[in-house]
Formats: structure tokens, C-alpha cells, sequence
């Protein structure tokens, strides 16, 4: 349902033809026409400490739940290098899908001191707890839209498997689009 809520929204908004066409265009839009861009980025760096703390911790949860359900990206010709999907392997480019420049990692391994502290390196990275990402905002939000987006692909068109590790991605899915949507009801 929370899908449909946000179908709905951004067909309105942009007026496109296709779901991949709208997709794109969201992921690349970080003016303030794009809300739903607005508010991942308000919540993700300014948001109220509760939003901010749940937001990060369901990217963390739906990380190592991809790492765990080994979900492979819908569609043809994706190289099998990068085949699966996860915040180190994230399609941030999808037209050019089969380039591996379009794939990113947004996790920083190694990037605390032994005391926990971000690196000198890594100051500017997005310390989440267990989990750092990279500085760039737009790209985080864009991996996981797409994430977002493979992972409804994988539903509407069976498949994806009901195990406990895919319903684990499915619901951290959805408690990060909710993050993001649930200001656009007020």
C-alpha cells in the first residue's frame, strides 16, 4: 500500500510515462521540487534525533538484511559481477546499467579509530553506529530508492521468495519509505 501511496505521488508530481523513467528522475532530482528527496535529506542531517536515529537504523538493518537475503537485481543485462543488491553494490545509474561506473559502494570499511571515532579521512562520512556511508548525501539517497524500487520490482512480479530474510528486506523497505513519506500525510 505505502508503495501505491508513493506511485501515486510521483506520477502526479512528474508526469512521466514509465515507473523506471519516474524512478530516475527522483533519484536525480535534489531540487526542491523533489520532496521526497527533501525530506530523506532533512531527516538523514537535520531531522529531529528520534527520526534521525530510526531513519539510520533501518538503513542499517535493511544493509545487513541484503546482505543476508542475496537479492539480485531485476532486469537484463546487469554484468553477474554486480548482480547482487546492497549498499556496496548499489545501481546508482541505471541507464547505464551494464557500465560498472553505474554501481557504487556507499559503506566505508575501516573507517573508526579503535576509540570509535570517524578516521581524519572520513570526517565528513555519515557514522550511522555499526555501519559508515559516504559523504554524498544524493548518492545514498539514489542507492536506496533504487534498492527500494528492485525490491517492489521482486514483489509485483513474484520473484521474490517468502522467507524470513527477504521479509526482513521487504520491511525495512518500507519503515524507510515510510521515514520519508509519512510527512507528506500531515
Amino acid at each position: 500500500m505505502l508503495w501505491l501511496s508513493c506511485n501515486s505521488w510521483y506520477n502526479f508530481h512528474y508526469s512521466l510515462g514509465k515507473d523506471r523513467t519516474h524512478i530516475d528522475r527522483i533519484k536525480s532530482d535534489t531540487s526542491n521540487q523533489n520532496k521526497l528527496y527533501k525530506e530523506f535529506e532533512r531527516i538523514f542531517t537535520s531531522g529531529k534525533i528520534k527520526e534521525k536515529t530510526n531513519l539510520w537504523n533501518n538503513i542499517e538493518q535493511l544493509h545487513f538484511a541484503l546482505v543476508q537475503a542475496e537479492l539480485k537485481y531485476s532486469g537484463s543485462n546487469i554484468p553477474s559481477e554486480y548482480s547482487k543488491f546492497n549498499l556496496e553494490n548499489v545501481l546508482i545509474d541505471f541507464p547505464n546499467k551494464t557500465n560498472s561506473v553505474a554501481y557504487q559502494n556507499l559503506v566505508i570499511h575501516n573507517a573508526k579509530t579503535r576509540a570509535g571515532k570517524l578516521k581524519t579521512q572520513y570526517a565528513n562520512a555519515h557514522d550511522l553506529g555499526n555501519l559508515v556511508l559516504v559523504e554524498d548525501i544524493q548518492k545514498i539517497f539514489s542507492g536506496l530508492l533504487e534498492i527500494i524500487y528492485q525490491v517492489r520490482c521482486h514483489l509485483v512480479h513474484g520473484s521474490l521468495s517468502p522467507t524470513p530474510e527477504n521479509h526482513e528486506v521487504v520491511k525495512y523497505c518500507y519503515l524507510i519509505l515510510w521515514d520519508c513519506l509519512k510527512g507528506f500525510c500531515d
